[in-house]
């Protein structure tokens, strides 16, 4: 079931299943400013990972002397969520708990709500994770994966927009940037690599940019970004308080979106089989306690 959330400025519509971001109207001239999902390129839009962020070795991991199968970026994203009827304007609240079905991969009784709240041009999206459990801290990861659809997108074209990476100055050189990347079963190797730039130090969303897919930024190396288009025009400004963020469109296929993605959390290293608590970036949440954060805000 579809949700509206919307003020004098935009129009939001957000999906019960996955709690996921549908659509962002702008209202003075209705442009379509999210990626809506296209099976040609990619039919998600806006998914939330957890308990897991990326892949895991063999797609499994330990806990408690027990091995468990989970899925790349975790199950709530297939998951159908509760709307919270007590939200707030200009809020909406979804809820998704465990079941017996999840605690096969994730062994832990927990309640992970997702807040949207919109005022003016800005789109926040915030969780809180409580866990139930009397007496087990729970390890988790947590990740957004927003869209933001690039109207210069030509089939065939060069490039079709920028990125410019963010730090608490909100001036970063990406000369100055490395990443690692996501290859085999999903997982990162530890080769670091210089980021694909131009003189400004912006990144073109292009097919080169995208050809060993993700760009990965680890370290809190940024804490934000703008997606602008072809004449360096700002479409929207990404940030977040994650250690990690991804930039992402589908490998050798330019896409009319790009995916700016905070993650608390990391895929396995390749090769790596580990415990739950020894994934990388992995968060915690004390018994009977809850955990509250930004996963993302943009800004229109």
């Amino acid at each position: 079931m579809k949700f509206v959330l919307e003020n004098d400025y935009l129009k939001v519509t957000v999906n019960s299943l996955g709690a996921e971001v549908k659509s962002v109207v702008r209202k003075s001239d209705g442009k379509e400013l999210w990626w809506t999902g296209d099976e040609r390129y990619w039919n998600g839009s806006s998914p939330i990972l957890f308990p897991a962020c990326g892949g895991l070795w063999n797609g499994e991991y330990t806990l408690e002397g027990n091995t468990y199968k989970m899925p790349k970026h975790g199950f709530v994203k297939g998951m159908e969520w509760e709307r919270v009827a007590e939200d707030a304007p200009g809020m909406l609240l979804f809820s998704v708990s465990d079941t017996e079905a999840t605690r096969e991969a994730y062994p832990f009784h927990f309640r992970l709500t997702i807040v949207y709240r919109l005022e003016g041009m800005k789109l926040d999206c915030s969780y809180c994770l409580l866990n139930l459990e009397e007496n087990r801290v729970m390890p988790f990861q947590i990740g957004g994966h927003p869209a933001i659809a690039l109207p210069d997108f030509e089939e065939g074209a060069e490039k079709i927009g920028y990125i410019r990476p963010l730090f608490n100055d909100n001036t970063v050189d990406a000369h100055c940037l490395t990443v690692v990347r996501a290859g085999e079963q999903g997982c990162w190797s530890k080769e670091r690599h210089g980021v694909n730039c131009d003189e400004e130090g912006l990144i073109p969303v292009s097919v080169a940019t995208f050809a060993n897919e993700a760009l990965i930024f680890d370290h809190k190396q940024i804490n934000g970004a703008d997606i602008l288009d072809l004449q360096k025009n700002r479409l929207a400004r990404v940030h977040s308080f994650a250690p990690v963020w991804l930039f992402w469109q589908m490998q050798d296929l330019l896409c009319p979106y790009v995916c700016a993605e905070p993650w608390y959390g990391l895929c396995d290293l390749q090769q790596h089989s580990v415990q739950l608590i020894e994934r990388p970036y992995t968060q915690t949440v004390a018994p009977k306690c809850a955990a509250k954060l930004l996963l993302w805000g943009i800004e229109f």
